[in-house]
């Protein structure tokens, strides 16, 4: 249960401390003072969106502390234990909000992501806002309301439904495609066939065509390049004055006195070795020379090739040989992916019908248990409505088929016959704001009678009711109360006289400034507070007050 509240910098509060205990809390005070403001902070603490313009005017953030026992709350435990975050039977959450918009969530100290600290504040507090009873409008809603009764089993078979629904509907998906695949594959494939052959009969070769570009440039130069092999080769070992003779002559010439001089030794040994290299580099230039070739046919051949590879690559996008020889592989790889395809769709239609009788077979065991709940549903409905004043009420869930889905293949809708000998219509047709009110109530004290949350706020869900109906009212929340933390923000008497805690929310400027402030009230303070939200004549009132209050003061 909440122990304690801390806010700071929301709204009108600029630093507030509340401290909590067990049993029935109610919120009063005049509208405006700001009850539903605190509200919004507690919906800020268990991961609710972080609006901006909650934050106090002329602050930069704001921020909502909740301290927890968890004591009685095994299942919060065992999350903390898991994730490394337990320190005891006292769980802090906090949460921060700043005017940029960004916020952020801890719990014991660290820091988590939005959807992990939600994991723990599920289970912790339910809010119950002052027009949730709305939503008994809306048809829609009803099939959650009918499985927030439900026991753990129900949970599971729903959570075993969701994942049958959703290993189907991902096979059907891929089923889909696949199929899609088969009827647009003929027309692929004769596309993929053209172009293997005609990639296959190019018998391209990665850099081919570099060298033909090279061979082709010889081609086109080879009298260029035989007047400078000639020349050099007539310069180097076979013109008039050849450089090979020359060296050899200063070779000759050193002879005689190497063993003079070291330096005369060296310059002889060097000069060899020039020798040598002129004349191994003049019989490259006669070989050269002898192979040198200036076939037209082959030179038509190469530009021939080089004209089918150029045309190629244009077709596939610029591509290179290399590139376009990848592109080979893949158009085979692809052609043997579609002849693989009738396999697939065989072996992925089989699994389709197993995953689809698996999903029926779940969602029909979810469509029992859901009858099964139903019933219960109404009989206790009916018992809470009976204690809630709508005596002779009848009750009735409807589950109607629906298209499979991850919620199973019903839906629901909640009917009432709220007068004897009146047919069954739809609850959204007939019942009153008042109505609606108590069959809320109604619905959360049949979900807090299963596991569930230790604390539960009702935010003005008495909307639309007085006199007796608001005594029902506040018996039944207090009721809740002797199991469960509920703290109730309210305008009636009669439920605030019932409550085990009183907190009176107002107003105030203190020179400066407006804020609000939340005072725990008891003795002639709560007195006086049931007094005025009584009206009419002080003396009378409090009277009345202190009637109401007998044995709570």
């Amino acid at each position: 249960m909440l122990v304690s509240l801390t806010i700071r910098n929301i709204a009108l509060m600029d630093e507030m401390q509340v401290e909590f205990s067990s049993g029935l809390h109610v919120l009063t005070g005049e509208t405006g003072a700001g009850k539903s403001i605190l509200v919004d902070a507690v919906t800020l603490l268990l991961g609710g969106r972080a609006q901006k313009e909650l934050i106090r005017k002329g602050e930069d953030k704001a921020r909502v502390e909740g301290v927890f026992d968890i004591s009685d709350c095994p299942a919060v435990a065992a999350l903390l234990r898991e994730q490394e975050l337990y320190e005891g039977d006292e769980l802090i959450l906090s949460r921060d909000i700043t005017v940029q918009g960004r916020s952020s969530c801890r719990v014991n100290g660290t820091l988590l992501p939005l959807s992990q600290y939600q994991q723990f504040t599920a289970l912790l507090m339910d809010i119950h806002g002052q027009h949730e009873h709305q939503s008994l409008m809306d048809e829609r809603r009803h099939l959650s309301f009918l499985d927030a009764s439900g026991a753990e089993a129900h949970r599971q078979l729903m959570d075993r439904t969701q994942a049958d629904f959703n290993a189907w509907h991902d096979c059907r998906r891929q089923l889909d495609k696949l199929q899609k695949q088969s009827a647009q594959a003929s027309e692929r494939m004769e596309l993929l066939r053209i172009r293997q052959k005609e990639l296959k009969n190019a018998r391209l070769a990665p850099g081919e065509e570099e060298e033909l570009a090279k061979e082709r440039d010889r081609f086109r130069n080879v009298e260029k390049i035989e007047d400078g092999l000639r020349e050099a080769y007539d310069a180097v070992y076979n013109g008039a004055s050849p450089a090979v003779e020359a060296l050899r002559t200063a070779v000759s010439a050193l002879g005689p006195i190497e063993g003079l001089d070291e330096r005369y030794a060296s310059l002889r040994a060097r000069l060899d070795g020039l020798y040598y290299e002129a004349e191994d580099v003049g019989l490259t230039l006669r070989d050269l020379l002898s192979t040198l070739d200036s076939d037209p046919d082959r030179l038509e051949a190469v530009q021939a090739r080089l004209d089918l590879i150029r045309r190629l690559s244009r077709k596939y996008g610029g591509a290179t040989t290399g590139q376009m020889t990848e592109k080979l592989k893949e158009i085979e790889s692809e052609l043997a992916g579609f002849e693989s395809l009738d396999d697939d769709l065989d072996a992925l239609t089989k699994q389709e019908k197993a995953l689809s009788a698996q999903y029926e077979k779940t969602a029909g065991e979810l469509t029992a248990s859901r009858r099964g709940l139903a019933e219960k549903f109404e009989r206790e409905m009916e018992i809470q409505l009976r204690d809630l004043n709508m005596a002779g009420t009848r009750f009735q869930v409807k589950l109607l088929p629906c298209p499979p889905g991850p919620l199973g293949s019903e839906t629901a809708a909640f009917l009432i016959a709220p007068n004897r000998g009146e047919e069954m219509q739809p609850l959204s047709k007939i019942a009153s704001g008042g109505e609606l009110s108590r069959l809320m109530l109604a619905i959360k004290s049949v979900a807090a009678q299963r596991e569930g949350v230790p604390s539960m706020i009702f935010d003005e869900i008495d909307t639309g009711i007085s006199g007796r109906a608001a005594q029902v009212v506040g018996e039944k929340m207090a009721a809740i109360a002797k199991d469960r933390q509920v703290l109730c923000v309210t305008h009636l008497q009669q439920i605030a006289a019932l409550a085990d805690h009183h907190y009176l929310v107002e107003k105030f400027f203190d020179g400066e400034r407006t804020r609000t402030r939340l005072t725990p009230l008891s003795g002639d303070a709560r007195v006086n507070e049931i007094a005025r939200m009584l009206g009419g004549d002080a003396d009378s009132a409090r009277k009345h007050a202190k009637e109401m209050l007998k044995g709570k003061v």
